[in-house]
């Protein structure tokens, strides 16, 4: 019998995870627990808490649109303190280290990430830039991660993909796509 990937684990267990969209439960990791070196792993704490804050940042922007429907407001305030969440357990990690987490952007032309973001004003274009960073996001995870041999990381890594995996869906659907038919492209990778 073949053994899975950490890569085939993850990507199945964000599919798994888009089914429903339920609050993140994150825990902080216990980052001492690692075998991995630790510049890589404090490199991938770092780009993970930047890649979480700038989504709080993106998440943030939409919400001030006066555009965005207000049905949809609460789910993007839902995502938002997600993501939120997200970074707060990157941060507990990375400070279990020792090292200092960098700093949120205060406006979206602080992050190369979010380039145009600012310039939007259609519900639809701001629900599409979202998609497309959760998109985004859920492939850097699966790509960039360094192997994780605490139990707590692992997990919360896993936790982390499904919620991004979460997001797409929820975001996707908002602009009107069929559920099932984002769930199985997000399964398929």
């Amino acid at each position: 019998m073949r053994m899975r990937t950490r890569r085939e684990t993850l990507h199945r267990a964000a599919g798994l995870g888009a089914a429903v969209l339920l609050p993140s439960l994150l825990r902080p990791g216990a980052a001492r627990a690692q075998s991995t070196e630790e510049e890589d792993l404090r490199d991938f704490l770092e780009q993970a808490i930047e890649v979480e804050q700038d989504s709080v940042l993106a998440y943030g922007t939409a919400l001030e649109s006066p555009n965005i429907d207000a049905g949809v407001k609460g789910t993007l305030e839902l995502l938002r303190d997600q993501e939120q969440a997200h970074a707060n357990a990157w941060r507990s990690a990375l400070d279990s280290l020792g090292f200092e987490a960098p700093d949120p952007p205060g406006d979206p032309a602080d992050s190369e990430e979010l380039e145009g973001l600012a310039e939007l004003e259609k519900s639809d274009e701001l629900l599409a830039f979202l998609a497309e960073y959760e998109q985004t996001l859920l492939a850097r995870y699966l790509d960039l991660a360094p192997p994780l041999e605490s139990e707590d990381l692992s997990r919360t890594s896993a936790e982390v993909i499904a919620s991004h995996a979460q997001h797409l869906v929820v975001v996707r659907s908002a602009l009107g796509e069929d559920p099932a038919k984002v769930l199985e492209r997000v399964a398929r990778g």
